[in-house]
C-alpha cells in the first residue's frame, strides 16, 4: 500500500471517529467566567440562564437584537411541552395564558434591545408558567432551559447556538483537553467499540494498549452495547486518577486489563506522513495544541526528508474550525510581516486587526492547501490569509463560507452560549461569510493532473480577482459565484495529485500562487 493511500485511509477512519469529544465547528475565542459555587449548576433555573443569555446577546451579538420578536420565540420554546400555555403580545403587554385564562401580564420594556429588561420580564413569565402548569412542573428543568435557549439562538444567526452542560463539557475537552488516556475510538457496524488510534506518549500507549483492541470493560463495568458517548465519558476523569481498561486483542483473542493513570490529553489535530520528497500534513481542527503540533510536524518533515523537501501539502478538507488564536498562530507560521485577517463587530473588543510577526517556520517552502465544502471558520482564515499573501496555492473546491467569529461564554448552569460577535475580513478586504474561499485551482476542472499547465491555471485569474473585489454581494451574487467551483464534501485523491504536480513544477506553482496574491504593500 502506498504512503499516500495509507494517509487517506487513516484520515477516513479518524474523521469518522469520536476522540472522546464532539467536534467544535465554531471559530471563536473563549471568554472566562467565574465558576459557580458547588451545586450552583444543578440549581440554575431556566430563568437565571435566560436572563444571563439575554444580557450577553444585547452586549455582544454581531447585530443589535430586537427582543420583541426573540422573546416570543423564547417563550414558545420554553412552554412547548404544554400546549395549554400561550403568550399573547399586543405591543404593550406580554400575557401568559393557560386554557384561555390569563396567568400573568408584564409591560413590554421600552427599549427592544435592552437584554436585562427583556430577560427579567421573561424570567417572571417563566416562573408563573411553571407555577400554573403541572406539565412544566414535571418536566426536567434542564430540558426547559435547552428548549428556551435553542429557540432563542435560532432567532439570531445560524452559527449562534446553545450547548447544554454535557455538550459544553465535550466542547471544552476538544478545545482545551482534559483528563483521559489518549485513544481514539469508534463503533463498528457490529456495535463493537474499537480503538483505532493511540496517542504517542499517552497513558494508553505506555500501558500497552494498541489500535484494533476492542474495549470490553472500564473499571469492571461492561461497555458492550453501551452508547459511544458513555464509553468516552467513562474514559475521562481527573488527571492522575486511575482507570482499569479491559480490551480484547485481535488475532490471538486474549483478554487484557491495563491499569492506567489518566493524563492531560489534548485531542490530536495534526497528522504528518511522508510521500516521497513531500510532507503530507492533515489538519483536522484547531485546538490549544494545533500551532505547536504543526510546527513540530514541519520540523519532523525537515528531519525526515532533509534538504530535498520539495514542499508541504496541508489537508484541511473537512476541517470545521476551532479556536481563533490557533488560526492566527498557524497562519503566522507561514506569513511574514503584515495583515493575516481582521475582525469587525458591534462590540469594541470584537474589532481587531491581526498581524504576523516575521515568523516563517516553513522557510519559504512551497505550500499547497487542500479545502472542500466542509472546510470552515478557522480553516478558512488560514486559507484566505495564505492565498491573499501569496504564501500558498489553495486547491479543491469552494469552502463552506463561515466568515464569523463566535465568543464562547460559560453559563450559570455550566452550559455554553456560542455567540456570533464579529465578521472575518481577509487581507484583500473581502469577507467570505456565506461566500467561502475560492481555490486557486478548482480540482473538478482538472481532469488529468499530469497535464495541468500554466495557461490553464492562469484562466482562473479574473474569477479570483472578481471574488476578492466583492464587498457586500447579494444572495444571488453569492449563489452565482459559488457555482464557479461548487463546494464538494468529498476528499478525492485527485486533490493530492494536483498538489504534488504543483509542488514538483516550480514554474506552475509560481503561476498558481500569483493568482490569488494581493499587492504585498496593501497587506502591510
Amino acid at each position: 500500500m502506498s504512503l499516500t493511500r495509507l494517509f487517506r485511509l487513516v484520515l477516513s477512519h479518524a474523521t469518522a471517529a469520536l476522540f472522546a469529544a464532539s467536534l467544535v465547528a465554531s471559530c471563536g475565542t473563549t471568554s472566562a467566567s467565574t465558576p459557580p459555587p458547588p451545586g450552583a449548576a444543578s440549581e440554575a433555573s431556566p430563568e437565571r440562564v435566560i436572563l444571563q443569555a439575554y444580557r450577553l446577546i444585547a452586549e455582544r451579538h454581531l447585530n443589535e437584537p430586537d427582543f420583541r420578536k426573540i422573546s416570543v420565540e423564547t417563550y414558545r420554546g420554553f412552554a412547548g411541552a404544554d400546549p395549554a400555555l400561550s403568550l399573547v403580545a399586543d405591543g404593550q403587554t406580554y400575557t401568559v395564558m393557560r386554557d384561555g385564562k390569563a396567568i400573568l401580564s408584564r409591560p413590554s420594556p421600552k427599549d427592544p434591545a435592552d437584554g436585562k429588561a427583556w430577560g427579567t420580564m421573561l424570567s417572571d413569565l417563566f416562573a408563573a408558567s411553571i407555577d400554573a402548569s403541572p406539565v412544566l412542573q414535571h418536566t426536567d428543568r434542564s430540558a426547559l432551559t435547552k428548549a428556551a435557549m435553542v429557540a432563542t439562538t435560532k432567532q439570531l444567526d445560524k452559527n449562534t447556538r446553545y450547548a447544554d452542560p454535557d455538550e459544553a463539557r465535550d466542547n471544552r475537552f476538544q478545545r482545551d483537553g482534559g483528563g483521559g488516556i489518549g485513544i481514539t475510538v469508534e463503533r463498528t457496524d457490529e456495535k463493537k467499540v474499537i480503538i483505532i488510534a493511540v496517542q504517542d506518549g499517552s497513558p494508553a500507549s505506555k500501558g500497552g494498549v494498541r489500535p484494533g483492541d476492542q474495549i470490553l470493560e472500564i473499571d469492571g463495568e461492561n461497555m458492550i452495547d453501551r452508547p459511544l458517548i458513555d464509553v468516552v465519558h467513562k474514559l475521562r476523569g481527573p488527571v492522575g486518577a486511575p482507570v482499569a481498561l479491559t480490551v480484547l486483542r485481535p488475532g490471538d483473542g486474549s483478554k487484557i486489563t491495563a491499569m492506567l493513570q489518566r493524563g492531560r490529553i489534548i485531542p490530536t489535530t495534526v497528522t504528518y506522513t511522508r510521500d516521497g520528497n513531500l510532507a503530507l500534513i492533515h489538519l483536522s481542527g484547531f485546538n490549544t495544541a494545533t500551532t505547536d503540533s504543526l510546527a513540530q510536524a514541519i520540523d519532523k518533515a525537515h528531519a525526515d526528508i532533509g534538504p530535498g523537501l520539495a514542499g508541504i501539502i496541508i489537508d484541511m478538507r473537512g476541517n470545521r474550525g476551532g479556536l481563533l488564536d490557533q488560526a492566527e498562530g498557524v497562519a503566522e507560521l507561514f506569513v511574514g510581516d503584515g495583515i493575516i485577517f481582521s475582525t469587525r463587530g458591534r462590540h469594541p473588543d470584537s474589532q481587531h486587526t491581526y498581524r504576523s510577526e516575521s515568523r516563517d517556520w516553513a522557510n519559504d517552502l512551497p505550500i499547497v492547501l487542500l479545502v472542500n465544502g466542509n472546510s470552515a471558520s478557522a480553516a478558512e482564515i488560514v486559507a484566505a490569509a495564505l492565498q491573499d499573501r501569496g504564501r500558498a496555492v489553495v486547491v479543491g473546491t469552494t469552502s463552506y463560507g463561515k466568515g464569523t467569529v463566535q465568543t464562547v461564554v460559560k453559563l450559570v448552569n455550566q452550559g455554553e452560549l456560542i455567540l456570533t460577535w464579529s465578521r472575518l475580513v481577509a487581507p484583500s478586504g473581502y469577507t467570505w461569510n456565506e461566500l467561502g474561499v475560492m481555490p486557486n485551482v478548482c480540482s473538478a476542472k482538472v481532469p488529468n493532473p499530469d497535464t495541468l499547465q500554466p495557461s490553464a491555471v492562469d484562466a482562473s485569474r479574473p474569477l479570483l480577482q472578481h471574488w476578492h473585489a466583492e464587498r457586500d454581494p447579494s444572495a444571488q451574487e453569492v449563489a452565482d459565484l459559488r457555482k464557479i467551483c461548487p463546494p464538494g464534501e468529498d476528499s478525492p485523491q485527485r486533490d493530492v495529485e494536483i498538489a504534488s504536480r504543483l509542488l514538483h513544477n516550480p514554474k506552475l506553482y509560481a503561476e498558481a500562487v500569483r493568482l490569488g496574491s494581493i499587492d504585498q504593500a496593501a497587506a502591510r
